[in-house]
């Protein structure tokens, strides 16, 4: 059994920990621990949580999603206290999309788009034997599925409870570099630090930039999940299922301030309700509004990295530059993030006992 140092506590470092506990020793160190007070430190916390399909077109990045999805259904059917549920998810598109950005048929149940809506008979057989109802959307295309959504409140406490009853450890470590965690005598040292990635001395990666977002969180009974995205601006409406909805979103350059800005919530609010307006007023005096969240976002602007080196004597797997999408994304990275640590572990010619 190795010995795995994984830095970064977060849901994708939580995956990977989950991914490798299985067969190794493991320790998670990070600054920052789920449970703890709210920081802009990290970003996992934030986090609107569902599952949004699709949005990307490498072999490698489809893996990914089809993997996270396993993983949350899978968490979805057998842990409800996790807060993991399955929810239907409306997406708003101007113009139409092809066939092939809908590629994620292939494992997302239920999946109807406007092609689909345009059938008439062949449709109403089809959604008579389905959970998901389905409409025509008053914007462009509206592609209908089952999708996952979660509460990070919940769900991370709830992973870190469920990796140390599985033997994980957590250790509160403040990292200036990965060099400074070689004292812990691993292995191998998974980087899975979110926004750490430009900092950290030894990795200073100039790629690494990032963007604040701004939600708020409303009273309300509305439980389907709502996005749409035309490029500019993207909105959403993701329901906690407990009797409130994430409203959102921004994507801001500006990290220097992180106060809720009261013009943000006019913003959001305009947009829902062009979009929902049978659901959601375009004032926010309107709404009961139980709170905001403001945090910071890392995107990695020549895509994540997923790869090994060895630097400094130590064997290091990087699995970072998510780009905000650590919930679609995360348990497929970990997969593969566990297949790199296998590679130092078990390289070519030796054999796995």
């Amino acid at each position: 059994m190795a010995r795995i140092t994984v830095v970064g506590a977060g849901i994708t470092g939580l995956a990977i920990a989950a991914q490798l506990s299985r067969n190794h020793e493991i320790t998670v160190v990070a600054k920052n621990l789920p449970g703890d007070e709210p920081t802009t430190e990290w970003a996992s916390p934030w986090a609107g949580a569902n599952f949004v399909a699709g949005y990307c077109s490498s072999p490698c990045d489809r893996r990914r999603q089809r993997d996270t999805f396993s993983e949350l259904w899978r968490l979805a059917s057998r842990f409800p206290e996790s807060s993991v549920k399955k929810i239907t998810m409306e997406e708003f598109f101007n113009g139409e999309r092809t066939g092939d950005d809908l590629w994620f048929r292939e494992f997302v149940p239920d999946v109807c788009d406007a092609e689909d809506l345009r059938k008439g008979a062949d449709l109403d057989s089809f959604a008579s034997s389905q959970t998901t109802s389905f409409q025509k959307g008053p914007m462009g295309d509206t592609p209908v599925y089952t999708t996952i959504v979660l509460n990070p409140d919940i769900f991370l406490p709830w992973m870190k409870r469920n990796l140390e009853n599985s033997g994980v450890k957590f250790k509160r470590l403040d990292l200036s570099s990965l060099s400074d965690a070689r004292h812990l005598g691993h292995d191998v040292l998974v980087n899975a630090t979110g926004l750490g990635p430009r900092d950290l001395a030894d990795v200073q990666d100039k790629g690494m930039l990032f963007l604040k977002g701004q939600i708020m969180i409303v009273k309300s009974d509305y439980k389907k999940t709502m996005m749409r995205d035309d490029g500019e601006t993207y909105t959403y409406v993701i329901p906690r299922l407990d009797g409130t909805v994430i409203m959102g979103g921004i994507r801001d350059p500006d990290i220097s301030n992180t106060k809720v800005d009261l013009e943000v919530d006019k913003d959001i609010a305009r947009r829902v309700n062009k979009t929902l307006p049978e659901h959601f007023s375009a004032d926010p005096a309107d709404y009961g509004i139980v709170g905001h969240n403001v945090g910071i976002r890392p995107y990695r602007s020549t895509g994540m990295r997923i790869e090994k080196e060895v630097k400094e004597g130590q064997n290091i797997v990087h699995a970072y530059g998510i780009t905000g999408g650590a919930y679609i994304f995360g348990f497929g990275v970990a997969r593969e993030a566990a297949g790199l640590v296998d590679e130092f572990l078990f390289p070519a010619g030796k054999a796995r006992l």
